[in-house]
């Protein structure tokens, strides 16, 4: 009697069973003759965003890199002539801008400290408490105001490039010569090519024989002419931290003029 049931439960299975394959869409069935379509065993991964090209140049932007391409390589970077708004935009700085800020502070201090502990007749009777130092501080103003008119003179009137390049990818040992022969060389034409020059060497010692002749205390230029060589030092430090330090140029790899292709 147990068996009836049993039966029963077989034969409701078979039944399930094969209405499921009844119910199978048509199109899923491999007609015959034709190989199966391969199924993927997991959704495919979506394909990686390529980096998209480089917009096309301007005309201006093309004509601009072509005229690039041209330039002369000087320590390191495209050597462009300057024009003259190049030129009193460098005269500006070197003269009003930071730099000629720091350099005039160092001399100034300098003196304040000479003043003290060697007792120096050019600049003592102006005392070595606060309106000591800015006599001083105006003074050595002066001085560099002196020195810029000047270079910038003898720089237009002999259509001379006095611009500090710093050496770019150099060694040290190039470097070092870089800023010494900045002092006595300037550049020409349009290649940059570098030659000899009194023009800064003129226009340094101006500056201190002016000032000791006119304003400062003995009126001795011969004094002037041994104070210049706080202007060759402080400039040359100048130069030292250029290369050295500010923007850590000489970490940049030379300059490639064929263009770099754009990797995606």
């Amino acid at each position: 009697m147990r068996i009836l049931p049993a039966l029963r439960l077989v034969s409701f299975v078979c039944a399930s069973l094969t209405y499921a394959a009844a119910q199978t869409p048509a199109a899923t069935q491999t007609p015959a003759g034709q190989a199966p379509a391969a199924v993927p065993d997991a959704p495919v991964p979506a394909q990686t965003k390529q980096l998209s090209p480089r917009p096309p140049q301007t005309p201006a932007e093309a004509a601009e890199a072509l005229r690039i391409s041209k330039l002369a390589i000087i320590n390191g970077r495209p050597y462009d002539q300057p024009s003259t708004h190049d030129t009193l935009i460098d005269y500006y700085k070197d003269t009003y801008g930071l730099p000629a800020l720091a350099r005039t502070s160092a001399r100034a201090l300098y003196g304040e400290i000479h003043a003290i502990y060697f007792e120096d007749s050019s600049n003592a009777p102006w005392g070595t408490d606060f309106p000591g130092f800015m006599q001083r501080f105006g003074s050595a103003a002066g001085v560099t105001v002196i020195d810029g008119n000047v270079r910038l003179g003898m720089e237009l009137l002999f259509h001379e490039d006095l611009r500090y390049l710093p050496c770019h990818g150099c060694r040290k040992r190039d470097k070092i010569l870089n800023v010494l022969l900045a002092e006595v060389t300037a550049r020409h034409d349009e290649n940059g090519h570098r030659f000899f020059t009194l023009t800064p060497t003129i226009a340094d010692f101006s500056g201190p024989i002016i000032s000791h002749s006119i304003w400062y205390p003995n009126f001795d230029p011969m004094a002037g002419v041994i104070a210049t060589r706080l202007v060759f030092a402080t400039r040359m430090g100048q130069r030292i931290f250029q290369e050295f330090v500010w923007e850590r140029r000489h970490h940049d790899p030379p300059f490639r003029k064929e263009p770099v292709t754009h990797q995606p």
